[in-house]
């Protein structure tokens, strides 16, 4: 998350980027107080990008590889080169099924800031249609 906000920080927040760019590379350990309530969205959105370029080209490798439905049990019985092709080959299966996940969390939390965003515009324009 440091990394995104340092990735979508306007040039006003100049003042912090040392502090982003130290949580971004773990330089310092409390990240309690480290939130930009004013670019999160942003931030957030940066991180859904980054999973779905991610997720295309998962498909894109696995789609290569071709279908290595090589039901064997034993590595013994492929040679070293289509086994470490198999291996790879479930390694980004299990990589993209995580990043799914992630899109999944991420648009929801999107959504619901959206939607919290939505809800405060409503009830602002009840307050003020109140008054009028």
């Amino acid at each position: 998350m440091a990394y995104a906000y340092l990735a979508v920080s306007p040039s006003s927040m100049r003042g912090q980027f040392e502090k982003m760019a130290a949580a971004a590379s773990n330089k310092i350990t409390s990240t309690k107080d480290f939130k930009y309530p004013e670019i999160e969205e942003q931030a957030l959105q940066f991180i859904l990008d980054s999973c779905e370029s991610s997720i295309s080209k998962y498909n894109k490798f696995l789609q290569a590889s071709g279908s290595l439905d090589l039901d064997v049990t034993s590595p013994k019985q492929l040679n070293r080169r289509l086994f470490l092709k198999r291996l790879a080959v479930d390694l980004c299966t299990s990589e993209r099924r995580i990043l799914y996940r992630a899109q999944y969390i991420l648009r929801r939390q999107l959504r619901d800031m959206r939607d919290g965003e939505l809800r405060a515009f409503k009830l602002f324009d009840g307050v003020r249609n109140f008054f009028k």
